[in-house]
């Protein structure tokens, strides 16, 4: 009800004012439509995308006796938007706008409208407006957080909207979320905080119920948070005093529990508009990546760009069949595949240039290059691999007409990689495949000598096939913008010194903590501000490698996951004179870089724990 409440609030109140010089018979129309629209969404909002028919019906039969009430009459009531001004509702659909593809966006900027973000973000900057808070809930990968935060960013340009992004982990505590949020706030008066004078903070939690359960089954973090929504302050844990916080609003996403995720309280809950997001539809799907692929592809030949359409097919396919029937058990619990693999996917696909495609074919190859780096790499025994291999043969003949036995992917594997010309700077560097074997052992064999040389090793790897491959895995994964890696295998396979090699192959410094008796949480944060300052003032891609046997306390991991999730690990800069002359450096530096590329190495016992 007080979501129903607000929304009404938000639609004829804030932005549409009702003309109250309009005939009565008319403002009837208006808020008997604008009700419908409330009701359906406040009611029915957090229902089930399959149960949205039967509940569709149940609305409709309600309002058939209030002939006030103009609803939409083809598809259900959630396909809907209400028009205001003009008292009727209308599709969604007329309000998606269409997408032109920007070659100097980064592959993660870019955002093609779909009704889905049109619909929730229209309902979360409404509710916004009336400062209530909003809840998105639904699978892993539908695009909860993309939603949200695109809306907010929207939202900063065109309002007086501060936003503030969090991320919840296993490991985040009462304490740590108290210190992401308090520094970003000004003393307004005596005991009092809020954002700047004349804006509003919006706070989004992403994975809100990740917290872990303490002893009395509750989480802590989500406590807090409740204490603000309930009393709309905390208590400063110096001096005990009672802090009011001003002018922010907290909204948040979170998965269904399960798979580490808890049930959240409802004391907490229900302080929040809760929307439940649907998983894309594959015709959706579909429309989103051959969108950008095909606007990527515009500048190609005309053949090759007759493949866009068919590489999306396929790659959507391939997503889908994995969901379906390579499911996670005991021994492969991280056979989890969700939205964000298809997008690696399509972003692999997107590093090439027109120089080192020559045909429809080869562009064909680096998209089965793509989905071996993306899906194939997952798999842990022969049989499943085999499956993989099976089905991109099947794709060939079916999508492309081409003709590959399953066998080929083993005997003779795709490689990729831009690292072929020794000592090209970045922006020279061309994706292409590597085909010759003999040329790429002596090219990593001179940038071994060179490593050597220039960090005073005597590294000595011997470049046998599966040694190639790794290499030139963990190379793409660093080109990538947010490319970060996690190493499974036993002990003495390698994966440290080929990170190593793969880090200087790609230009990039490779940094590591080095324990020592007393190592603690205080001497991890003094490597880490060791680690901003190398990859910020001093401006030097950066390498962060990180193995299981460096987890001296658990903390790390939730420093590790702040540092993945936003960049920032909060309060590592305690002193203003740090921060300060952290800021001062990175303007001084033209390109500010954040370290953006890990690269994890774990046992497989402690994956399974992680």
């Amino acid at each position: 009800m007080i979501t129903l409440c607000c929304l009404i609030d938000s639609l004829l109140t804030v932005d549409n004012k009702i003309d109250l010089k309009l005939e009565e018979a008319k403002i009837k129309i208006m808020i008997a439509t604008a009700f419908a629209f409330c009701y359906v969404w406040s009611i029915g909002g957090n229902i089930n995308a399959k149960d949205w028919d039967q509940f569709d019906t149940y609305v409709r039969q309600q309002f058939e006796e209030d002939a006030d009430a103009k609803l939409g009459q083809g598809g259900d009531l959630f396909s809907y938007e209400i028009d205001v001004h003009h008292r009727r509702m209308e599709l969604w659909e007329k309000s998606v706008p269409s997408f032109k593809y920007d070659k100097t966006k980064p592959f993660f900027d870019l955002l093609v409208p779909n009704i889905d973000s049109c619909r929730f973000g229209y309902l979360l900057e409404k509710l916004i407006s009336v400062n209530k808070s909003v809840l998105f809930t639904g699978e892993t990968g539908v695009g909860k957080t993309v939603i949200a935060r695109a809306q907010l960013l929207k939202l900063a340009d065109e309002q007086n909207i501060l936003p503030l992004f969090l991320n919840f982990s296993a490991q985040t505590s009462s304490k740590r979320t108290q210190e992401m949020i308090v520094p970003k706030l000004e003393k307004r008066k005596k005991n009092a905080l809020g954002p700047p004078r004349g804006k509003r903070m919006v706070i989004l939690i992403d994975d809100l119920n990740m917290p872990k359960l303490e002893t009395y089954g509750a989480q802590p973090p989500i406590e807090l948070l409740r204490q603000y929504q309930d009393f709309g302050g905390l208590y400063d844990r110096e001096t005990l005093k009672w802090i009011e916080i001003q002018d922010v609003i907290l909204c948040a996403a979170c998965g269904p529990p399960g798979g580490g995720r808890n049930p959240t309280t409802a004391r907490l809950l229900r302080h929040f508009a809760i929307f439940a997001i649907p998983a894309p539809s594959e015709y959706s799907l579909k429309h989103i990546f051959k969108s950008i692929l095909n606007g990527y592809l515009a500048d190609f030949n005309p053949n090759i760009k007759s493949a866009g359409d068919s590489i999306i097919d396929a790659a959507v396919e391939i997503y889908v069949r994995m969901s379906a029937e390579l499911l996670p058990t005991p021994t492969k619990s991280h056979y989890v595949f969700n939205l964000r693999d298809l997008s690696k996917c399509v972003q692999g696909i997107v590093q090439v240039k027109s120089e080192s495609v020559s045909d429809r074919d080869a562009l064909v190859r680096v998209f089965f290059h793509e989905a071996m780096r993306v899906f194939h790499d997952r798999l842990i025994n022969h049989e499943d691999k085999q499956y993989f291999h099976t089905m991109l043969a099947e794709l060939a003949s079916r999508l492309f007409t081409m003709q590959i036995e399953p066998t080929t992917f083993v005997q003779k594997p795709i490689i990729f990689g831009d690292f072929m010309k020794v000592g090209a700077p970045k922006n020279e560097r061309l994706y292409e495949e590597i085909t010759d074997m003999n040329k790429i052992r002596n090219v990593l064999q001179d940038y071994q000598e060179d490593y050597n040389l220039t960090n005073n090793k005597n590294t000595r790897l011997v470049f046998f096939m599966d040694a190639i491959e790794h290499i030139a895995r963990i190379a793409r994964i660093i080109r990538q913008d947010r490319g970060n890696a996690l190493l499974v295998g036993v002990g003495g396979t390698g994966k440290q010194s080929l990170t190593r090699l793969a880090s200087h192959i790609c230009g990039y410094k490779c940094f590591q903590i080095e324990l020592s008796r007393g190592y603690n949480y205080d001497s991890f944060h003094e490597d880490l501000k060791k680690l901003y300052e190398q990859a910020g003032p001093n401006n030097q891609n950066t390498v962060f490698l990180f193995t299981d046997n460096q987890i001296v306390v658990e903390e790390f991991l939730e420093d590790i996951n702040n540092i993945l999730n936003s960049g920032e690990v909060p309060n590592l800069f305690d002193k203003q004179d740090e921060y300060e002359k952290m800021i001062i450096g990175c303007r001084v530096s033209f390109h500010i870089r954040k370290v953006n590329n890990f690269a994890f190495d774990f046992s497989p016992e402690q994956k399974m724990l992680a």
